[in-house]
Parts: structure tokens; sequence; C-alpha cells
């Protein structure tokens, strides 16, 4: 059947993938919708391996159309998956692609749970997406007051200097810092000297 073939190009595009072949890797995923345009798991196959060629408006519409079929569904196992997606795909963008508001908008008015935001923060900070987390923090009052990230390490956070490249960035960088910490992040994932992360940070 139609799925059973789309699930083939899907693990195909996964294999490719891992091989660092990500352009293949994209055409097996875009086969796989031909044959089963609903099948969720070749959007984010797509998604991903878009991302690593730097085409973050293709990455950013495979991720969003997928999103839109997973919240339709009752199965809400991948959302954080594909909402950390959408928001990896721009972290590294000064400006972003057209295809990002209108996904924005659509994950901001869907009112995601404490557990799919905590999922989404704690996958960013395990990559080392900071920009991302800087983006959400502009949008903390738009997510659950019940928020908690227990499984966060801010040691990376300390150690990207990309993040620190302007002045006026410090203060941004102060604000996540704090927000992460009020909402469960602990304060000694920073490292083992904490000070010593700090003065290397205020060097930075």
């Amino acid at each position: 059947c139609s799925r059973d073939i789309a699930v083939l190009h899907c693990n195909k595009s996964t294999a490719l993938y891992n091989l660092g072949k990500w352009r293949e890797a994209v055409c097996s995923a875009y086969q796989s919708l031909h044959w089963d345009p609903k099948y969720v798991k070749a959007y984010y196959r797509a998604g991903h391996s878009l991302t690593m060629l730097s085409d973050s408006y293709e990455a950013i519409s495979m991720f969003h159309k997928g999103l839109s079929l997973l919240n339709a569904s009752a199965d809400r196992t991948q959302v954080a998956d594909f909402v950390a997606g959408i928001f990896i795909s721009v972290n590294d963008e000064r400006v972003f692609p057209p295809t990002f508001p209108p996904a924005y908008e659509y994950i901001f008015s869907s009112r995601f749970d404490a557990l799919i935001w905590q999922a989404v923060i704690e996958r960013l900070a395990q990559k080392g997406k900071w920009r991302s987390c800087l983006l959400l923090l502009s949008e903390k009052k738009e997510l659950p007051t019940n928020l908690r990230v227990n499984q966060l390490s801010l040691k990376n956070l300390f150690e990207t200097s990309e993040l620190y490249g302007h002045g006026e960035k410090m203060q941004e960088v102060a604000e996540l810092v704090k927000w992460l910490i009020s909402i469960g992040a602990k304060v000694e994932t920073i490292g083992v000297y904490l000070l010593h992360a700090v003065i290397r940070l205020c060097i930075k």
C-alpha cells in the first residue's frame, strides 16, 4: 500500500541523513510524501535535512506542515520535536524567512502544554540553540505558568561565544540565565567552578 512505500522512502531518507547525504535525504523524504502526504515522519526527515542544507525557508515549511498534521491527530509524542525543529531552523538566521512568522504564530496559538514546552526548551539547550531560547524568552508571557525545565544544563550557555559578539546582547544573556533558573534549571549545571565560568563570560 502507499503507506508502506512511504515508510520505505522515509527509512532511506533517515539512512542518507545519517551518512551526511542531506540532499539525497531530502529527495527520499519528498518521495515518501509523494506516496503518502499524511506521513508525518517524512516531514520531520525533510525538515532536518533541509536545515543541514541551510534551507531554512523550506525546512520551516516542512516542520509546519508536519506539526499541523500531528496537532490534528491524537498522537502528541512528536509535537515537541516539530516545534523544536522550527526554532532550530532559524537559530543561526539573521533575517527570518517568510515561512517563519506563520509557523511562529501557529505554535503560540496552539497553546501547547507545559510538558511539550519543557521538551522543546530542553532539546534546544541540549543542541546549544541559545538564540532560539532568547526568542522564547521574549514570549515567556505566552508560555504555560507551570513550565519547569529540570533536565537543562547551563554549561554550554556559558561556553558559547557566538552569543556574545555585541555588548548590547549581554543583558539578554543575563535575562535568559535568570529566566531558565527561575523555571528549574540548576545553577550547579554551569560547572564545578561557577566563578571561573562567570569570569570567562565577562571577559568575552
